[in-house]
């Protein structure tokens, strides 16, 4: 799948990502690099005109590209005078060079275009279909990702590149995790976490314990499960790794959701000492009020209760919303702070179908239950 429903021409989010001058240099070097890999090696000789790389290098001068990004389209420029002598390891490398870049700047189709261009570059390298998967379910196209995600695992299982294998596993456990496909989820954290200890892969194991940590939290049920994966994933994590904190940030909703009410508020205290990110902020402060309530800390209560409602329009809270509003829900409850209560039932059943599924649901149709019962009193 390389390009979405409505992509008429492709990589035109290249050309909507970025000011005109440099989305054309971008959009010309990723053509060449196509066109390039879908041309059988002996014919690529006269692929190109003799005075293309001419043109290309002349045109980024007058764009003024940033060294890292001159240094990657410089190098794939020499492709069109080069064509039939161009190494597919060197072209792959700079397409996913310009892919960080794009992502870094939050242009994620212009991300996902290069790295899907890498990846065609070396059509048997299992590493950069994996990447493809990751900035596609990143960038919010599950479809594809899956996709090239599957190519991965195909890829990687033929040339026994483990590490790639483990991590494409991993992806799709999140993308059906997601889409609550819980039993689906935790089948691909399992292989992703066989492999990793088959071929001890640390990391791989981490994000693999850290998956079922999460189906188990989903379904509901074994809690005590999801403390033995979150305890596993947090030693093979270490403390350095980036995914840690969002391993603590889910250990404290576990602690929330046990009960453990003294445990998790010191605990959200720090998180939200350092997380910026407004839908983590969101969910901190909504867990916040949450144990705050069951504590019987009013003032706390009242005030996390505010930043977290207060929260829910900023950009980036959507996917972290429902979450949200069912432990705002919980805390105004456990008070009898029933018009709130009333007020979190009303903005859940006012999210779109799609985030109104699962345990969030179920959590939510308890709530409404309890404000019916509250109006007949």
């Amino acid at each position: 799948m390389t390009r979405e429903p409505g992509e008429t021409l492709e990589g035109v989010y290249v050309l909507d990502e970025f000011p005109a001058q440099l989305s054309l240099a971008l959009w010309t070097a990723l053509r060449d690099v196509s066109l390039w890999a879908a041309t059988p090696e002996e014919r690529r000789t006269a692929l190109f005109s003799p005075n293309a790389e001419a043109r290309r290098r002349e045109y980024a001068a007058q764009t003024r590209l940033e060294p890292a990004l001159d240094l990657a389209l410089g190098t794939l420029a020499t492709v069109v005078s080069h064509a039939a002598q161009a190494s597919a390891p060197v072209v792959t490398l700079m397409c996913l060079e310009v892919s960080r870049w794009a992502r870094g700047k939050g242009g994620m189709g212009t991300a996902v275009s290069f790295a899907q261009a890498a990846a065609l570059a070396s059509p048997e390298d299992p590493a950069p279909a994996l990447e493809v998967g990751r900035l596609a379910l990143e960038w919010g196209r599950p479809a594809r990702a899956e996709t090239w995600l599957r190519r991965s695992i195909g890829l990687a299982r033929r040339a026994k590149e483990w590490e790639s294998y483990g991590g494409a596993c991993v992806v799709l456990g999140e993308i059906y995790l997601r889409a609550e496909r819980l039993q689906a989820a935790e089948r691909y954290y399992l292989y992703a976490a066989r492999v990793a200890r088959r071929q001890q892969l640390r990391l791989v194991r981490a994000e693999a314990m850290h998956g079922l940590m999460r189906v188990r939290m989903a379904a509901g049920g074994d809690l005590e499960a999801a403390e033995r994966f979150a305890q596993l994933a947090q030693r093979a994590y270490g403390r350095a790794h980036p995914r840690a904190a969002d391993l603590l940030h889910d250990m404290t909703h576990l602690m929330v959701r046990r009960g453990e009410w003294d445990r998790a508020v010191p605990a959200l205290r720090r998180q939200l000492a350092v997380f910026s990110d407004p839908g983590l902020r969101m969910v901190c402060h909504a867990l916040l009020a949450h144990a705050a309530a069951a504590l019987g800390d009013a003032r706390t209560y009242e005030m996390s209760w505010k930043e977290a409602w207060n929260l829910q329009d900023r950009p980036g809270t959507a996917p972290h919303l429902p979450t949200a509003l069912v432990h705002l829900g919980k805390a105004a409850a456990l008070v009898h702070d029933w018009l709130r209560v009333q007020q979190t039932v009303r903005a859940f059943n006012e999210l779109p179908p799609a985030r109104r599924r699962g345990a969030v649901a179920a959590a939510a149709a308890e709530l409404a239950g309890l404000v019916n019962t509250f109006r007949t009193r």
